[in-house]
């Protein structure tokens, strides 16, 4: 910084200096020219010319100086910054290194604790690579169980495949199914329409003509599990020895079930269990359940 404000001191002399000599040589001009008026006559404009220029100079060079001391201004001030600057930084170094003296004893902490850490974790690795050991044999040991499991996997997707093709087909045949058990109740509606017309037709006795439907209602179930007792007899149309088709709906969904008529009278009846080919041998009934019979044949279908 001082070297470079001496060098703007000694432009500024030399400026000075010039403006002196120029100043001499002007005033010596101006002598020769009083003393050899007529010998400078042919040498006005060159003093003209030279007059103009010593002014153009003089502008120069105020203008220099002008840029100069703006310049000087400017690097004093940047000087000042620079300095007020260097004070921070000098004032944030200081308080770093009172810092630094103060967590001096936690960084020995630190790193104590690190070398502690870095112990225990060479513990832990060798610890790990001695549980690894087992871990490896039975991975040795259970490769085929797992290339076994593989397998089935890939026979359990195959099949997975196959069921579900087999389940296309059982909702088509369900379709079929649905399409035959719509036909089938068709069917049945009218079977019972016809027969409902017919049998009207048809003269009824006092009992129950095959093919007749009632609806009875049990009152209680024998002890044995072999019969019911209902509460029409005599006069709603029963008589002994008569056997009935059992149904516990209007449609039939289940396997058939046969009961025969052994005690009858007035107003209650005992209907027994009779096993007839694969119809069901044991009762499945409750006290108080409806039931609706049809009058068929005997067990020996003699009538």
């Amino acid at each position: 910084m001082a070297n470079l404000r001496n060098c703007w001191v000694l432009k500024a002399l030399t400026l000075n200096i010039f403006r002196i000599l120029a100043g001499l040589a002007l005033i010596c001009l101006g002598v020769l020219y009083v003393l050899n008026l007529e010998n400078f006559d042919p040498l006005r404009k060159e003093l003209e010319k030279a007059t103009k220029t010593e002014h153009n100079a003089s502008l120069t060079l105020e203008l220099d100086k002008n840029k100069s001391e703006k310049l000087i201004t400017a690097l004093y001030r940047e000087r000042s910054k620079m300095r007020q600057e260097l004070e921070e930084l000098t004032n944030s170094i200081e308080k770093l290194e009172e810092d630094i003296e103060l967590q001096a004893p936690l960084l020995e902490k630190v790193k104590k604790e690190k070398a502690v850490a870095e112990k225990e974790w060479q513990d832990l690795l060798s610890k790990i690579k001695d549980a690894e050991l087992p871990l490896i044999s039975m991975e040795k040991e259970n490769k085929p169980l797992f290339e076994e499991f593989l397998n089935h996997q890939e026979e359990q997707k195959k099949l997975e495949a196959k069921l579900a093709v087999l389940e296309k087909e059982a909702n088509s045949l369900g379709g079929d199914l649905n399409a035959l058990s719509k036909e089938r109740e068709v069917a049945q509606e009218n079977y019972i329409s016809k027969r409902e017309e017919i049998l009207m037709e048809i003269k009824h006795p006092g009992y129950l003509y095959y093919g007749d439907e009632t609806e009875v209602l049990i009152s209680s179930k024998a002890p044995s599990g072999k019969g019911v007792f209902i509460d029409q007899g005599r006069g709603s149309g029963i008589r002994e020895g008569m056997l009935f088709l059992v149904k516990k709906s209007q449609v039939l969904t289940e396997i058939p079930l046969y009961l025969k008529s052994t005690i009858v009278e007035d107003k209650f009846s005992f209907l027994e269990l009779l096993t007839i080919g694969k119809s069901q041998d044991e009762l499945t009934v409750n006290d108080g359940e409806k039931l609706f019979l049809i009058r068929t044949g005997d067990s020996n279908t003699s009538e």
